[in-house]
């Protein structure tokens, strides 16, 4: 009789557990996964990596007045670069837009320090800044892989 028993409790343990999974409380049917195009995506892309790219903009142009800008001149054009710095560092993106944006930050961090190494006379100025020239190419390049990405998901 315990034996009826315990083996009756296994099958309906087993079957419950063997469903299949959950189907949406309706059965026989399923959803396939959305199929993401390029053409489809267009607008999630374009709302996604608009703001990394405004922000990689004023950082560039930062750069180019903090590159113009004679070294006794700097802490303002730096400060400036600092400042979008850390409004790039708040951004919240997409999880697929991640590596981007820890690229487009390193680049940052690097090149702001090279700025700093520049006015404290350092050594490290040319380092420094091919770290961050090859950071920002990396964001470059990861961005516009980027196009089939779900970017809802965060």
């Amino acid at each position: 009789m315990k034996l009826k028993f315990l083996v009756l409790m296994l099958v309906l343990i087993l079957a419950g557990c063997g469903s299949g999974g959950d189907s949406g409380g309706v059965s026989g049917t399923s959803t396939a996964p959305a199929v993401i195009t390029e053409a489809s995506n267009k607008a999630a892309y374009d709302k996604a990596i608009l703001p990394l790219n405004e922000i990689y903009t004023r950082y560039k142009d930062a750069r180019t007045v903090a590159g113009a800008t004679p070294r006794i001149a700097l802490a303002a054009p730096l400060s400036n670069m600092q400042s979008i710095k850390r409004e790039a560092d708040a951004l919240v993106v997409a999880k697929c837009l991640d590596f981007a944006k820890s690229m487009l930050t390193g680049g940052m961090l690097n090149v702001n320090a090279a700025y700093v190494d520049f006015m404290q006379q350092g050594s490290s100025v040319s380092f420094l800044m091919n770290l961050g020239n090859t950071s920002f190419t990396k964001f470059e390049e990861e961005i516009t892989k980027q196009k089939l990405c779900d970017f809802s998901i965060m």
